[in-house]
């Protein structure tokens, strides 16, 4: 019944142009926070990965945001990285 249910959300999601604005974001948001999470939780990637798509589509200042919050995390990412391999050669030189 729950695959069922995803799928139905991903049709409604190809069909959302149909949809008033003002359904259309409400519609989005569910489709990330809650339909999304169940099929990454269920393994199916794909599913997930048209679910976030398409709502993104019609969420384009919530993409935006979250596009800032990953660069900046995999620059994070980089400088810790980084930090590390120098504490790594540091402890090296001590032992």
């Amino acid at each position: 019944m729950l695959i069922i249910k995803l799928m139905d959300r991903l049709h409604n999601m190809r069909t959302l142009e149909h949809v008033r604005p003002d359904k259309r974001k409400r519609i989005a948001l569910e489709t990330i926070e809650i339909y999304a999470a169940i099929a990454h939780r269920l393994g199916m990637g794909v599913v997930r990965k048209e679910l976030e798509d398409r709502a993104f589509d019609t969420l384009p200042t919530e993409y935006e945001a979250i596009k800032k919050l990953l660069k900046s995390a995999k620059r994070n990412a980089k400088k810790f990285a980084k930090m590390a391999r120098m504490l790594g050669k540091e402890l090296a030189q001590e032992v």
